[in-house]
């Protein structure tokens, strides 16, 4: 057991895993501290729908360990699920859906896309490239284990470089779409999955089973934290990982250049247990944005320039489902028996990541992950989204019955919508005054409203595909573009912003805070803007980055 490391790394997910990874590789001693217990591919048996997804076993509790959700006008407090967090060795990385598209040089400045818009001042450009994030990149799709085709990708990627891995299987639907989406100009590609496509790193090809968003992998074919960077990180013997082990604050103390320096942590190991501490010269945390930026509130990690939980984005979404009439279902397979065929939205649409409006200027969009709304989506979640039109949602009875009968009979396509969100001072966290988590702790409170411009690139972006999904004979059965109000879904990014000037910042370029030396954070927290993609690979990027030129304390 490592008595004194020279980091504690708080969280076991994606940047605490990947941190844990390559410190231990250059000879450093970490510890892992987890809130949660240790999970095997076994414990996502069986597959059952009701139990992991609509008892939301997997993620925390909101009777008892909310967020909370400030309401549009700031004063309308309300409960809010944790939807993105899951409290276990390995984290979100254990029901993520393994996207892995790179942010690319529209995501590290969006400036110049902002002319006239308004509220666009904090709308930065990035501190850093994309070509310095380039080898970064390239390191984690091998170390993660991606599966793709680089040359036919909308990315940037360098001449002759290959994934690990060949495409996953596409959908029976593919050639189709990617004919339809091509005449329309949205650029379709098979994106990046961090999904086995064949045997690979001792995990087996993905089986399709269905149960992939959202539910944990039982056949371990997606890569998560545990079974690829923590598994190495642990077989150095530098790396301890201590499960149930919840920090509930940083400790600091004054240094000799004016900063304060970090001394360590405090932590509990169940609920009502005391406190004890760990002492380091070095703290890395990577616990989801909005509780990286609570850690920092309840460390009360100096603020001189109020920018602690400021500038949280989520990024703006959006969501259609179409049917064709007198197209046949894709791939209805043996004797009408129908069997999940492909993981979510390998197929991606590009062509509204950057676009001209209608006054010639250039503007920046998003992406579409596309995918069938029948073979791909396990049936409660089916039934929940169902619509037979714009204005027709929540459906039952007949209607319900002629939705089903429509899916069983008929191919369909829905797309969802991953947009650049607005970066905005007073969307922010908090903590709450009254209520707490079940260690007593005070939960975290946000603050949002998504500005008119997400709302305006939503609606334009669901509106040209159904444009385009029109012309090809298609019909609109949902049309579910991004709201002003946003209780927290989505990717979350920022409220801890990385930059130079420390007026307008919170850490520093290498992701360390500006007040407190040691004190560094690996999540998405950093991230300036929101960008227009999955953030998961330019997270993991960062802490390749990072973590490869810490300095040792």
């Amino acid at each position: 057991m490592i008595a004194r490391p020279d980091a504690i790394i708080v969280g076991s997910g994606a940047g605490g895993s990947t941190a844990a990874r390559i410190l231990t590789k250059r000879g450093w001693n970490v510890v892992v501290l987890e809130k949660g217990g240790p999970v095997d591919a076994e414990d996502f048996l069986p597959f059952d729908e009701l139990h992991f997804r609509e008892h939301k076993t997997l993620i925390p509790k909101i009777v008892d360990d909310p967020m909370i959700y400030a309401g549009l006008d700031g004063n309308s407090p309300v409960r809010s699920e944790r939807w993105w967090e899951v409290t276990m060795v390995g984290g979100s990385t254990n029901v993520w859906d393994a996207n892995f598209p790179r942010y690319t040089t529209p995501d590290f400045d969006v400036t110049p896309y902002m002319k006239g818009i308004p509220n666009a001042g904090h709308m930065v450009k990035w501190p850093w490239s994309y070509e310095e994030f380039r080898p970064w990149f390239e390191m984690a799709e091998w170390d993660w284990a991606v599966s793709g085709a680089a040359g036919q990708s909308e990315e940037e990627m360098r001449a002759g470089y290959q994934y690990p891995m060949p495409v996953l299987k596409p959908h029976q639907s593919s050639a189709f779409l990617r004919s339809l989406f091509r005449k329309a100009g949205l650029k379709p590609y098979f994106g990046a999955r961090a999904i086995n496509s064949q045997t690979y790193d001792g995990r087996p090809a993905c089986s399709f089973c269905g149960f992939c968003q959202f539910f944990g992998c039982a056949v371990n074919s997606r890569a998560n934290a545990a079974n690829t960077m923590l598994r190495r990180a642990l077989a150095t013997g530098r790396c301890d990982l201590r499960v149930n082990h919840y920090v509930i604050r940083v400790e600091h103390e004054p240094g000799p250049d004016g900063r304060r320096r970090i001394r360590g942590v405090w932590y509990v190991t169940e609920p009502g247990g005391p406190e004890q501490f760990m002492a380091s010269d070095r703290v890395i945390v990577s616990v989801q944005t909005i509780q990286s930026a609570r850690l920092f509130l309840l460390s009360e990690v100096p603020d001189p320039y109020k920018l602690v939980g400021r500038f949280l984005t989520y990024h703006t979404k959006g969501d259609a489902h179409f049917t064709f009439p007198g197209k046949g279902v894709w791939n209805p397979g043996l004797n009408n028996f129908y069997q999940p065929v492909t993981a979510i939205g390998s197929l991606q649409l590009r062509g509204l990541y950057t676009y001209k409006d209608s006054a010639g200027d250039m503007r920046k969009g998003g992406k579409f992950s596309v995918y069938d709304p029948f073979t791909c989506t396990t049936p409660l979640r089916l039934v929940k989204g169902a619509s037979l039109g714009p204005s027709e949602k929540n459906i039952w009875g007949a209607n319900l019955v002629n939705y089903m009968e429509e899916l069983r009979t008929q191919g369909g396509v829905s797309v969802s919508f991953t947009g650049d969100a607005m970066s905005l001072y007073n969307n922010r966290v908090e903590l709450d005054p009254v209520v707490k988590d079940p260690w007593g702790v005070p939960v975290p409170k946000t603050f949002y409203r998504h500005d008119p411009w997400d709302l305006a690139t939503s609606r334009f972006a669901l509106d040209t595909i159904a444009e385009a999904v029109g012309n090809a004979g298609g019909e609109l059965r949902k049309n579910d573009p991004q709201d002003e109000a946003n209780p927290g879904y989505g990717h979350v990014h920022g409220a801890l912003r990385a930059g130079a000037d420390r007026g307008a910042s919170v850490l520093n370029l290498d992701c360390e805070s500006h007040e407190v030396a040691g004190l560094t954070v690996l999540d998405a927290a950093w991230m300036p803007t929101a960008g227009a993609s999955n953030p998961s690979l330019t997270l993991l990027a960062n802490a390749y980055r990072v973590c490869t030129a810490m300095p040792q304390a």
